[in-house]
């Protein structure tokens, strides 16, 4: 079975973000927001193989933890995890 992961990944609220705070001077700067708090991430969108639900939860978590999440700065989000027709 084949399953399809949209995962995000992003600074921890209490770790700075430069980029985005560059990001809402920007938008700042040019007029087009004041008050921007703009934060970045990563987005990724996986394919699972597995032999099930269960195995394919299972892989999708250690992915997460072991490569895309450095645990001590970011976090994680699944935003859709579905069987592939």
């Amino acid at each position: 079975m084949k399953f399809r992961a949209k995962v995000i990944v992003k600074l921890k609220n209490t770790v700075k973000d430069a980029k985005g705070e560059a990001v809402s001077a920007v938008l700042k700067r040019i007029g087009l927001e004041d008050a921007a708090n703009t934060r970045l991430g990563k987005f990724f969108e996986l394919e699972i193989t597995a032999g099930d639900r269960d195995e394919a939860d299972k892989k999708l978590e250690n992915i997460c933890k072991e490569v895309l999440v450095n645990p001590v700065v970011e976090t994680y989000e699944i935003l859709s995890f579905e069987e592939m027709a």
